[in-house]
């Protein structure tokens, strides 16, 4: 397993999977990819959600930045390479056009994230995912 994409949002579920998937990579010493995606609204057809990813971006980008340095003390000591992306867009679509852009061997992904949207098994995220690409997904609870 050469290449691993882990994503997070911060989310409890997220980062078990950051812990998962650094433990997997340990054991193949892999190249791993770890993705946060800021939501910028704009696939909702609401206008006040864009408004307010317009007035937090700041407040959105600094919490990403923090979350990515979380990660970089997870992977403290980690025997293969790690990188980190920030990306703005939906958060799905984006992490399927990284996946066949990047075109990793797994793709780690929290079951539900901050959207405080509860469903029976996976979130609406990692559904998507799971039924948009054909890489192994492992989706942690």
């Amino acid at each position: 397993m050469k290449k691993i994409l882990i994503t997070t949002d911060g989310s409890e579920h997220a980062q078990k999977g950051v812990i998962y998937g650094r433990r997997i990579a340990e054991v193949f010493c892999s190249e791993v990819t770890v993705l946060n995606v800021i939501n910028d609204f704009k696939s909702t057809h609401h206008h006040e959600s864009v408004y307010i990813y317009d007035q937090s971006k700041e407040i959105f980008q600094a919490q990403a930045k923090s979350i990515m340095e979380k990660v970089e003390e997870d992977f403290k000591g980690f025997c293969g390479s790690l990188s980190t992306m920030i990306k703005l867009g939906d958060p799905a679509q984006v992490i399927i056009e990284t996946i066949e852009e990047d075109k990793p061997d797994l793709v780690i992904i929290g079951s539900k994230g901050l959207t405080g949207i509860k469903k029976v098994v996976v979130g609406s995220v990692s559904n998507k995912v799971l039924n948009h690409t054909d890489v192994p997904v492992l989706v942690v609870r």
